[in-house]
């Protein structure tokens, strides 16, 4: 994680253990950690749940048109997604509606869920307690060409944190 520090005139970037114990810090635009996925979409973690004790992990979606979104659940931790930029057309439980820039939209812990958007766009996901930035981070780390049981290996190491997907063993698409 980093933390950025003003000298008056620029903005400083340091190491986030170069933080006085009990400060604050911020994350500046374009900062995070960029997270390659494979699939219509770009990952920024913003937060990461080891630099607040695992309380949340923040990260940012930015996706291309999504037609297809298998639903999926998590059963480590519940979901905020704020959306930035774009329309989406979300399910969670049995709720369907319509989200656009401005929108809030809350997914408790392991409440099955989806999203399409035929606009693209970008999203703030807010995760408590942390642990899907950490997800996405070991998925990117896979490549772009992992093997089924890979992802499968992964998906098990994370089964209380990562999606537990609702389509089938060793698929891999867009699902948040």
């Amino acid at each position: 994680m980093w933390a950025g520090r003003s000298d008056g005139r620029e903005w400083q970037v340091a190491p986030i253990d170069g933080v006085p114990e009990g400060s604050g810090w911020a994350v500046r635009a374009g900062s995070g950690l960029a997270v390659e996925l494979p699939g219509p979409h770009e990952l920024q973690v913003l937060l990461r749940g080891g630099d607040v004790d695992g309380a949340i992990g923040v990260f940012l979606f930015t996706h291309a048109v999504i037609t297809e979104n298998p639903p999926h659940a998590h059963s480590g931790y519940m979901k905020i997604i704020y959306v930035l930029d774009g329309r989406y057309s979300v399910r969670v439980g049995e709720s369907t509606f319509d989200a656009s820039r401005g929108d809030l939209v809350v997914v408790p812990r392991g409440v099955e869920h989806t999203f399409t958007t035929d606009t693209g766009g970008r999203m703030l996901f807010v995760c408590s307690p942390s642990g899907n930035e950490e997800y996405f981070i070991a998925r990117a780390e896979l490549g772009a060409d992992a093997r089924a049981e890979d992802i499968d290996r992964l998906d098990e190491r994370f089964a209380n944190v990562g999606p537990v997907s609702l389509r089938g063993s060793g698929q891999d698409g867009p699902a948040d």
